[in-house]
């Protein structure tokens, strides 16, 4: 996604406005801890944050980036020597105490450019237990230019000591239109499949912008069609969908798909008042599915015969005989 500023971010209006005022105020706070769901755009919302701290144009009048400054500039391309952004590295399964130390020795320096020194974690709940406790001394004695952002979709791993430190902004979930929004100005597809990407993506920007480049909301409608039936078709066909969903170009999707209906199957048990042994059913073969399909795209299983197996079991507690 290209870089965002407050005036072109979609949603966390009051978000905006809070932190627009302590800017004025001259109090941008130390420390702070941007927690909500995943994938709303909390990284999103801490760069452009930094930026307008950064921004050699920016003044008390406006608040906000100006775009075109060498800072602005450097920011956009991710070379701006007073900022930094840790992430969990690619090879590796948690953020390190190195990482933390690095971060924490960038900020003790003074700024080279601006009036801060400004540092991302994203995500902080990735943290190992000794990166969480260097982060923590840091934050017990943060020094006077320095800003730190810890980002996270799940706050209740954090140190408690680490959220007492910091200021505390909350962030909601994307409304269905202001999904639909943020994907239409990233890709370049149909209506219809924009729509049905987003309804398929759990509220989730970068989800719904993978689901619908991948053309996800043109396979919907068959996949629905086919699980409609499929508690009446003979054991040739559900080999049939076996094969067509597990080719490489599908599987992803039809996790994504199965997980959706498995919700509705769910949802409307508990509606129709079906019983707790049918709720329990659909409840663990949803668990099953998702565990199985899981392991299937890390390792190497056969993605064909892990599909037929799932849709015989769907295809007997719909109905079928076989």
């Amino acid at each position: 996604m290209p870089f965002q500023t407050f005036e072109t971010i979609v949603g966390h209006n009051s978000n905006i406005a809070g932190l627009r005022a302590a800017i004025k105020a001259d109090k941008p706070g130390h420390s702070h801890l941007f927690y909500g769901p995943k994938g709303v755009g909390k990284a999103t919302f801490a760069l452009a944050f930094a930026q307008i701290l950064l921004c050699k144009e920016n003044s008390k009048n406006t608040i906000k980036s100006c775009g075109v400054c060498t800072s602005c500039q450097k920011m956009v391309a991710g070379q701006h020597p007073d900022f930094i952004n840790i992430a969990m590295r690619e090879d590796k399964t948690r953020i390190s105490v190195d990482q933390i130390r690095d971060l924490s020795a960038f900020l003790s320096l003074t700024p080279m450019e601006s009036q801060w020194k400004i540092a991302l974690i994203d995500d902080a709940a990735q943290m190992n237990a000794q990166a969480a406790n260097a982060l923590l001394k840091t934050l017990e004695e943060p020094p006077e230019q320095s800003i730190l952002i810890i980002n996270t979709y799940r706050p209740g791993v954090l140190l408690p000591t680490i959220k007492s430190r910091c200021i505390k902004t909350r962030f909601s979930g994307l409304s269905q239109d202001e999904l639909i929004e943020i994907v239409t100005n990233e890709v370049d597809s149909s209506n219809e499949n924009i729509k049905q990407a987003v309804a398929l993506c759990g509220g989730d920007v970068a989800n719904g912008i993978q689901l619908c480049e991948s053309g996800v909301g043109e396979e919907r409608g068959l996949f629905l069609q086919e699980m409609a039936a499929i508690g009446g078709v003979d054991l040739s066909v559900v080999c049939t969908m076996s094969e067509y969903w597990s080719k490489p170009e599908r599987f992803a999707n039809s996790m994504l798909l199965l997980k959706a209906w498995f919700q509705e199957q769910i949802r409307g048990s508990v509606s129709n008042n079906k019983g707790a042994e049918s709720i329990r059913e659909w409840l663990s073969l949803a668990k099953w599915a998702d565990e199985v399909m899981g392991e299937a795209m890390v390792v190497n299983l056969n993605k064909r015969l892990v599909l037929e197996s799932l849709f015989i079991r769907v295809a007997r507690l719909c109905g079928a005989k076989f």
